[in-house]
């Protein structure tokens, strides 16, 4: 027969495993912001205490499952008191930092939450007083968390909007190097990040400066194949020109979608695509299906083909 778990067990366990050097009675007499220093120092310390976040993640273990549920045989959810308090504070934004989750900047420092009703707003290159933060505190490894939030929600925002960007940020927000137990990898990650999110910043800036919208922007990107770039007059106007012919190209909003009726459309503004190249003589070969540009090309065409939903690969 197994043996019940108590509160008391889950606190000895807890205890051993986890906060054993850490005075927990302190905890009655701090103040709210003695006690946000506290919790972020505890989580900074979790994230880093063995290789690769076990520690947290055991920790994080004993009070919700994978998909952030609570645990249905920890006793502790039925105790009130400002221990437990505490562990669920922890927990809370723990498992936010751990699974990449927007949450209340608010909870590491005052004044760098600006959209309470949508924290995802606050997690970006421009939330200056953020940045700073990050710069600049002493919490490494939360930081290193934070900025994985920041670029993979800027990753989500580019998903299927610009295919170059997308990329660019796919390398640069590989973590399977990132062992939070070096504090060198985790500053090394965070210039990483805030470098790259500045260099999109910066290339749209531009991009809307020369008066290009988002779609003109994207097809200057699939031509030249890359980002950043200094957004060559050739390929701008050429993209302006692809855009236009592709906006006149398409099928009445009435036509069904089909693998066929996207193949045929395809293959009609391929060849306008390909002597407006030629006409602004650019390094760019349309014809060749192994070129990158043709790949994000065809992915920008099948999205506006298919009403902007996500990719249906039977059209593939």
């Amino acid at each position: 027969m197994k043996k019940e778990v108590t509160a008391e067990y889950m606190h000895q366990l807890l205890k051993k495993q986890v906060f054993a050097d850490v005075d927990l009675s302190r905890l009655e007499t701090m103040s709210s912001d003695e006690r946000r220093e506290f919790n972020l120092a505890q989580i900074d310390s979790l994230i880093g205490r063995t290789d690769y976040c076990s520690t947290i993640d055991w920790f994080l273990g004993q009070f919700i499952e994978d998909d952030g549920t609570e645990l249905d045989d920890n006793p502790l959810y039925d105790e009130e008191s400002v221990l437990v308090e505490w562990y669920l504070e922890l927990v809370s934004l723990g498992s936010s930092l751990r699974f990449h989750h927007p949450f209340d900047l608010d909870i590491i420092q005052p004044g760098l939450a600006q959209h309470a009703e949508e924290p995802a707003k606050d997690f970006v290159i421009t939330n200056l007083a953020l940045i700073s933060w990050l710069r600049e505190t002493s919490y490494r490894r939360v930081a290193a968390m934070v900025a994985r939030i920041m670029i993979e929600e800027e990753f989500s925002r580019v998903v299927a909007k610009d295919d170059a960007v997308q990329d660019y940020y796919a390398e640069h927000s590989d973590t399977s190097f990132l062992n939070h137990h070096d504090l060198s990898m985790c500053n090394d990650y965070i210039s990483g990040v805030l470098e790259s999110l500045e260099t999109v910043r910066v290339h749209r800036q531009k991009g809307q400066q020369l008066g290009l919208n988002d779609e003109q922007m994207r097809v200057t990107d699939a031509l030249w194949g890359w980002v950043p770039h200094d957004y060559p007059s050739e390929y701008v106007e050429a993209a302006k020109e692809i855009v236009a012919a592709v906006d006149k190209a398409m099928p009445d909003e009435l036509v069904i979608r089909s693998r066929n009726g996207f193949l045929k459309f395809k293959n009609k503004v391929f060849v306008k695509m390909e002597s407006i190249v030629k006409k602004h003589e650019l390094s760019v070969d349309l014809m060749d299906g192994y070129n990158i540009t043709v790949g994000y090309l065809t992915d920008w065409l099948l999205r506006k083909y298919d009403g902007g939903r996500n990719i249906n690969e039977q059209y593939i």
